[in-house]
This record gives structure tokens, C-alpha cells and sequence, in this order.
């Protein structure tokens, strides 16, 4: 009878099963120059919640002069994955990449069980799967609010007998109404002389939280010239299960929506999701192996941020109205770090007659966000949140732009708790104010 050497299925101390790239961590010269732009070191002063020193946390476990233990577990999700130290990095290491990993890593060293376990495999791998059962789920919120219970929640003050992340969690949520999904057309036909098709990727948060915006958005890209293709059965790109370390759910949706938006014979896929646009352009690395490699790079190729698609195929500004405001613009990580896009959606509101753009400093600097982190570490989110606002402030401007749901969440609230004037916008409901009725 045979037995299997456990040590086989490891590489180093990690499982050999979505193990850290040796070679990635390796890249590290320790130079120093990620600290200033990491929120957890800048936080702390610990040199084990820097970039850099979580590189070397991995690569000792790789070498094996460190179990996995929990302590790489709680450096894996204390940090942002905000990227910021992957722009700064001379060497090109990618830091938050490699802990995105480690966090598949710390579920199978340290993985759930009981409730836990249950509750989170039914959100991780039925109900955010499942389009339907994401809109049903939130059935309840929207009554929550129709029917004045949420204004009774608040004015009583209950919710300050809980924990910290229940009452944020409350009061990030904003005025819901139906799920776009269903409302879309499959199909927008464009506006005056065609310039192509477009397969345009409704994220979860927004058809869910913010469906005005994307219906701004699809009404951007059919003004801009291009047929709108928006197919009801796409997936969730894969992104809240890559943050949580579930990266087997990421890849079955990865394949699916790949597969999808391929046969759909489109010239461009868009979204309006930093978040998504990032997952969506790592489906090349999720997937290698496992999909012909071919129509991987012909996938990535055709995906783009919608501030990406309109300046690199050259805005329409004829007919734009006038808006008059001033504004200043926040750069989600997952647009500016992840995916390298800072110029464009600048462009994009200079284009825009009327507006006036106030930089703001440090406007790559991360609110605090990042998915579940602003709710599992509440205090640190709020110092992180705190730097952001300061800066807001200080540009008087009328309207604080952003790109990602998740930003548009936490800035909102942010702004609300702290009495600020300031209301949130996404680029694209900025833009969809200049286009004619």
C-alpha cells in the first residue's frame, strides 16, 4: 500500500495549490521606497505591516524558516491590497498580489468551521454567484428603508449598542432602489454615427447600490457612438473572492464570464467598476493553465475602464452641456495602482464644459475602503479615511469625483459623518449631466 509523502504538497511551508510566485518575492531589495505610500506601515510603524516586509514574510515561509502561522495570516488580510506600493516599487514586486494569495493560504492552514464555515460558503459560493439571489437579498434593505425603519434605527440611536462595524455598515448604505440587471435593455443601440459594439460589465455593487451610474454609463458609450451589449446572465467578476482568499469560486466565474463575453463578438468589454475592471484584466493570471492562453490575451485585450475606452477611442464633445461646478477628483487604488489609469478620467472631466478640476493632494491615497477591510478594522479605516477628508477639505470644491463603488461608499459616509459639503459622484454621472436629454 502506497502512502503519499505530505511534504509533497508543499512548496516551502505554503500548500503547493495557489503558492506565492518564489521568484516575485525574491524581487524584493528592500529599498524602502514602498513605506511612505503604504497606509498600514504609515499606521504603525511595524516593519511586518509594510510591503516589504511582508514579501519577506513570504519568502521565509517559502524558505521555510516560518511556519504559516498566524501572524502571516493577520498581516495577509491587514493589508489594504491597495497596490500603491506596486507603483512605488522599482523592482516591480507586487506585494498586495502576493498577500491576496497568502489569503488563499491562511483559509487552507487555518480554515472555518461550524457557522462560520457555512455562512461562508453560502455567500462566497451560492449567493454572490447567483445574480438573482444577490437582488433578492436585498429585498429587504429596500423595505428597510421604504417603510421608515431604517429613519426610526437611527434617530433612536440602537445601533450605538452594538459593535462599531454594524452601525458603519448601517450607515454606508445609500438610497436604494431597483437592480439595474433587469431594467437594461440587452441590447443599446448607439447614437449618430456608429463607431462600434461594446459588451458593457454591470458589476454586483452596481447594479445593486448605484444603478444610476451605470445607466449614466451605458448612456455615455451610446452617446459616444457604440451599440451597448449588456448580457443579464454575466457573473461577479471574482473580485470579493480573490480579497477573501477563495480563489477556486473566482476561477469557475472567471471561465464563465470569459466565455460569455468572448462569444458575444464584441470589439470592446467595459465597465464602470474599478474594482471589476481589475479582476477582469487578471483573468489572464487566474486562469493560466486552466483556458487556451489565446483567448485569455484576445479577453484582456478587449477589456477597458470606461474613463480608459472614451479618451483612448476620443471623446465626443459636441452637443455637451454646460455643468457648472467645481470638483475634485479621488483615484480608486484598483484604477490608479492596479490598472495604471490616473490621466484619463482627468481628461475626461476637462472635457467636460463648465467644470472646473480642483487637484487635491494625495489624491492616489486610499480611503479606507477596501472591500470588507473598513469594517473588519473600523479605527485604522477611519485614520485612513480622516488623511482623505482633510485633503477633500481643502480643495473647496463643490463635488468629490471617484470611480469605484467601494470608495463611493465609505467617501460618502465619510463625508456625512464629518459635516462635510461635499456630495459624491461617479465620473460617469458627471458626464451623463453634460449629455442632452
Amino acid at each position: 500500500m502506497s502512502h503519499t509523502d505530505p511534504k509533497e504538497n508543499l512548496i516551502g511551508n505554503f500548500q503547493a495549490k495557489d503558492a506565492p510566485d518564489y521568484e516575485a518575492v525574491l524581487q524584493c531589495m528592500r529599498c524602502g521606497f514602498c513605506l511612505p505610500t503604504c497606509p498600514t506601515y504609515v499606521l504603525t510603524n511595524r516593519e511586518r505591516s509594510s510591503p516589504r516586509g511582508r514579501v519577506a514574510l513570504a519568502r521565509a515561509v517559502a524558505e521555510q524558516k516560518l511556519e504559516f502561522s498566524e501572524a502571516v495570516k493577520d498581516e495577509a488580510f491587514f493589508c489594504l491590497d491597495c497596490r500603491a506600493c506596486t507603483t512605488a516599487c522599482p523592482s516591480g514586486v507586487r506585494a498586495g498580489e502576493v498577500m491576496e494569495i497568502c489569503r488563499t493560504q491562511a483559509n487552507a492552514a487555518f480554515p472555518a468551521s461550524g457557522m462560520q464555515k457555512g455562512l461562508r460558503e453560502f455567500i462566497l459560493e451560492k449567493m454572490v454567484p447567483s445574480p438573482a439571489l444577490m437582488e433578492t437579498s436585498m429585498v429587504p434593505a429596500r423595505l428597510y428603508q421604504k417603510l421608515g425603519i431604517q429613519w426610526l434605527v437611527r434617530n433612536s440611536q440602537v445601533l450605538k449598542l452594538g459593535p462599531k462595524w454594524m452601525e458603519k455598515a448601517e450607515g454606508m448604505m445609500p438610497k436604494l432602489s431597483k437592480p439595474l440587471r433587469l431594467q437594461l435593455p440587452d441590447l443599446v443601440p448607439a447614437q449618430g454615427q456608429k463607431r462600434g459594439k461594446v459588451g458593457f460589465f454591470l458589476g454586483c455593487v452596481m447594479t445593486l447600490m448605484y444603478p444610476e451610474v451605470s445607466r449614466q454609463t451605458v448612456r455615455v458609450l451610446a452617446h459616444q457612438g457604440f451599440d451597448v451589449l449588456t448580457p443579464k446572465n454575466q457573473k461577479c467578476c471574482g473580485a470579493p473572492h480573490m480579497t477573501e482568499g477563495d480563489r477556486d469560486t473566482a476561477r469557475k466565474l472567471a471561465s464563465e464570464n470569459l466565455d460569455l463575453f468572448m462569444d458575444l463578438g464584441v470589439d470592446y468589454i467595459v465597465t464602470d467598476c474599478a474594482g471589476c475592471g481589475s479582476a477582469l484584466k487578471e483573468y489572464e493570471e487566474i486562469l493560466a493553465g486552466r483556458a487556451d492562453h489565446g483567448r485569455l490575451e484576445a479577453f484582456r485585450a478587449k477589456v477597458r475602464d470606461i474613463s480608459e475606452f472614451i479618451v483612448e477611442v476620443g471623446i465626443r464633445t459636441e452637443g455637451l452641456q454646460p455643468v457648472k461646478a467645481s470638483v475634485t477628483y479621488h483615484e480608486p487604488c484598483h484604477l490608479c495602482h492596479a490598472q495604471g489609469i490616473s490621466a484619463q478620467p482627468r481628461k475626461l472631466i476637462k472635457a467636460i464644459p463648465g467644470v472646473e478640476l480642483r487637484e487635491m493632494n494625495e489624491a492616489s491615497w486610499c480611503c479606507g475602503s477596501a472591500a470588507t477591510w473598513g469594517l473588519k478594522f473600523h479605527g485604522e479605516s477611519q485614520q485612513v479615511l480622516d488623511r482623505k477628508l482633510g485633503n477633500v477639505q481643502a480643495t473647496g470644491a463643490d463635488y468629490l469625483v471617484t470611480a469605484n463603488p467601494g470608495c463611493h461608499l465609505q467617501l460618502a459616509w465619510g463625508l456625512r459623518e464629518a459635516g462635510m459639503k461635499q456630495e459624491v459622484l461617479h465620473l460617469m454621472e458627471l458626464l451623463g449631466r453634460a449629455i442632452p436629454e
